[in-house]
């Protein structure tokens, strides 16, 4: 009422001004009536717009609330025994990343945090008590669906391989930190077209893993095991591969692109067809390699162990194959043989 007051009273006196008071009296109320008028309609726009701004706050605030709600009971589900309910965890953390760009950031963490934590590269270790909770999840997570069984050493358990997945599907948005995936036992993976940009992936086990045209560009996989693990079409352009294990890896057509691979092992791994433009291998072990067709143009092979590797059809203009072991190559021509001494292999390719 006191705001009516107002309005009708002193303010409308304000707003129409002393003139208004000059004309005749039919005119006046008129005027008075216009300026009350458009006053009221204003406090009503005022007031409506008040309402929506509060119930729209209102609406954030709780929003927020249930994101902080459903995490809590997410995390809650990962630290369960039960198989089931860990996996419920994970999605649920999913649907939270995919709703909530605020929380992508936390979820991929702790998503990284449930792989490093329960799929170790040392398996040997005894496991923890079941009564012991001093760590934040529980023991058995990480384990096979039979809690009593040791963890095949050629199968990633199930809820690591749904926490992988759900981390190589993420919503493609700007992350502060690379994904951190060090010293894990990923063998037996599958992670077929993760998008894993820069993971790190340093010490990790990944023999036999799947990683067909996955997104590894900036990866740094320095010192991981890859053997036998099948990479065909995978991007690693930039990656970081020093030392790396890659024996008897299938790299057919994948992208390796300015990739550092200095003192990687690659004995009898298949790179036909692969991109390897500019790439370092410095010192590699590529013993019985296929590298039929593969793209070396520029690539620095200084010291590179290249003996009985076949290298038919390949593509070596600019290539630096000093003090590389050529015993027993296949596919150099005699002149790329002598150029090979001296310097940069010559032409187009191989033959």
């Amino acid at each position: 009422m006191a705001v009516l007051w107002l309005v009708l009273g002193p303010v409308t006196d304000w707003a129409a001004g002393d003139r208004v008071w000059t004309l005749p009296p039919d005119q006046e109320a008129a005027a008075v009536n216009a300026v009350r008028q458009t006053l009221l309609q204003a406090v009503g726009g005022t007031a409506a717009l008040s309402a929506l701004v509060f119930t729209a706050t209102n609406y954030l605030l709780n929003r927020r609330g249930q994101f902080t709600e459903r995490y809590a009971v997410a995390i809650g589900q990962l630290a369960s025994e039960q198989l089931a309910e860990r996996i419920g965890g994970i999605y649920a953390l999913e649907h939270l990343m995919r709703e909530s760009e605020r929380d992508h950031t936390t979820v991929v963490e702790v998503l990284a945090a449930f792989v490093r934590e329960n799929a170790p590269v040392d398996d040997t270790a005894a496991p923890a008590p079941k009564g012991d909770r001093d760590r934040w999840m529980h023991p058995p997570a990480g384990t096979p669906d039979d809690p009593s069984a040791e963890r095949s050493a050629a199968r990633v358990a199930t809820d690591v391989q749904t926490a992988l997945t759900v981390l190589a599907r993420r919503p493609n948005r700007p992350e502060p930190n690379p994904v951190d995936l060090r010293s894990t036992d990923l063998r037996g993976a599958n992670l077929v077209g993760a998008r894993l940009e820069a993971v790190l992936l340093v010490g990790a086990h990944l023999e036999h893993a799947y990683l067909g045209g996955a997104r590894l560009e900036h990866a740094y996989l320095g010192g991981a095991h890859l053997e036998h693990a099948r990479l065909g079409g995978a991007h690693l352009e930039q990656a970081n591969l020093w030392g790396a294990r890659l024996e008897h890896a299938y790299l057919g057509g994948a992208h390796l692109e300015h990739a550092h691979l200095g003192g990687a092992h690659l004995e009898h791994a298949y790179l036909g067809g692969a991109h390897l433009e500019h790439a370092y291998l410095g010192g590699a072990h590529l013993e019985h390699a296929n590298l039929g067709d593969a793209h070396l143009e520029q690539a620095n092979l200084g010291g590179a162990d290249l003996a009985w590797a076949d290298l038919w059809s390949a593509h070596l203009a600019g290539a630096d194959l000093r003090m590389a072991r050529l015993e027993g190559v296949r596919g150099l021509t005699a002149e790329q043989l002598a150029s090979a001494i001296t310097g940069e292999v010559s032409g187009g390719g191989a033959g």
